[in-house]
């Protein structure tokens, strides 16, 4: 059997451009067959029309959507957040520089949709750049992201796709990516593609109570804009990447002057949300429990930290319709239920602390669909109802340095007020009955 040859991925694409090798759409003779699956709103087949076949170029870099379908989440800003990660490797054999990635309408000839943007802890704009997974120290800054892909390199790519009107958030979404390479003459070449289909999920965010009551409680890491501690955290679990962490909360709350602790930072009852009661978001069945673990001691490197013990003392109620809620880094011994007990929206599941992943007090709460903190990919969820009570002053980075002096955080009141619906995001502050 004679051996099929094949050119470098470079000068194949080199190739191509050079000579304009393109597949029009309009003719394809084999059309694409409509979706049928059933409509996640209406339990109705979905009666899409067939897409059209996209130009065929040869891409040095591929790219896909990391967990899909993408789900719709209305913020505290009023507006829709698709917000997701497209990972990334080059498969040619030298340097490919990203210049654009456009989300794009399939149905609608590929017209260019919404507006995102997102940001690091300290306001650096990362909208069109890769986060390497092969990093010595993570810092959360603009050091950690370029535009740049080596040879045999993968990377993520963060997104937050926001639309002012539901309405407007297409079924579907592919990303029209712009990367350039070096001819032999080591002049740039730009090659274009688009890729990275992907579903648009018309379940909505599940309604929840929240898991805490009181003021003041603020969104120290969460979605959408700013990638933080959550957003940033990729899970290599069993072979694939995880997002379980993507919509993730971590909430201090700010005592009446607005500090988050008062006198030694190194002491955990100075903490104003130590042992603040934690209660159970929606009515369910208690699945995993965790309640012997230490708090972490405040000022010393964390201790016995594994893939296991990473939440804590935490509770994982399974509340139906494959949606699980976690509650970590509870108070040991504080944990009030058992496994196989069912809850009540409302009940104490226990109380605040410090255990496991934890280097200081906070409620940690996430959505996923399996019964794993970890192993498993986080979901949006909106609470029933909550009061806007503002956001913190600067940057993330800000918010730390003003906590850990002992000073009071400034809340920016703008747009305060009571909401529904609405998911917090990073910043955030916000009061619940």
């Amino acid at each position: 059997m004679s051996q099929i040859q094949y050119l470098p991925a470079r000068l194949v694409v080199a190739a191509l451009i050079v000579s304009a090798v393109l597949v029009d759409s309009s003719a394809s003779a084999q059309a694409v067959q409509p979706d049928t699956t059933p409509n996640q709103l209406s339990g109705t087949p979905d009666a899409r029309r067939p897409l059209p076949v996209d130009p065929l170029v040869l891409t040095p870099v591929v790219w896909s959507v990391i967990a899909d379908p993408v789900i719709p989440v209305r913020g505290t800003d009023g507006r829709i957040h698709l917000a997701y990660e497209l990972l990334f490797t080059n498969i040619s054999t030298a340097p490919a520089r990203l210049q654009s990635v456009e989300v794009v309408d399939p149905s609608r000839d590929n017209r260019v949709v919404g507006a995102s943007r997102v940001v690091t802890s300290k306001d650096e704009d990362v909208t069109t750049q890769f986060r390497h997974f092969a990093l010595e120290e993570s810092t959360f800054t603009k050091a950690d992201y370029s535009d740049r892909l080596q040879p045999a390199h993968s990377a993520v790519l963060y997104l937050d796709v926001t639309f002012d009107d539901l309405r407007d958030v297409p079924r579907q979404i592919k990303h029209r990516v712009t990367v350039s390479q070096t001819d032999a003459q080591n002049n740039p070449v730009l090659i274009t593609g688009i890729g990275g289909l992907t579903e648009v999920s018309r379940r909505e965010p599940i309604v929840l109570s929240p898991p805490l009551k009181g003021d003041r409680w603020v969104d120290t890491s969460g979605c959408c804009e700013i990638i933080f501690a959550h957003r940033y955290t990729l899970n290599p679990t069993n072979g694939t990447l995880g997002t379980s962490e993507r919509f993730a909360i971590d909430f201090w709350q700010l005592d009446a002057q607005g500090r988050v602790v008062v006198g030694d930072i190194e002491e955990l009852t100075n903490w104003h949300c130590y042992g603040a009661e934690v209660v159970a978001a929606a009515a369910g069945e208690v699945v995993q429990m965790v309640n012997d673990l230490p708090d972490q001691v405040l000022g010393e490197p964390l201790s016995g930290v594994t893939a296991e013990t990473a939440p804590g003392n935490h509770v994982i109620i399974e509340m139906g319709g494959g949606r699980y809620a976690l509650y970590a880094h509870l108070i040991p011994g504080s944990v009030a239920v058992a496994v196989g007990e069912v809850v009540a929206r409302g009940q104490l599941l226990g109380r605040l602390g410090n255990s496991g992943n934890s280097d200081s007090p906070h409620l940690h709460f996430h959505v996923m669909d399996r019964a794993s903190a970890l192993d498993a990919n986080g979901l949006p969820f909106v609470f029933d109802r909550m009061e806007f009570q503002g956001r913190t002053a600067g940057t993330r980075d800000d918010l730390t340095n003003v906590v850990l002096s002992g000073g009071a955080v400034e809340i920016n009141p703008a747009g305060s007020g009571p909401r529904r619906r609405e998911m917090p995001l990073t910043l955030d502050v916000v009061g619940f009955k």
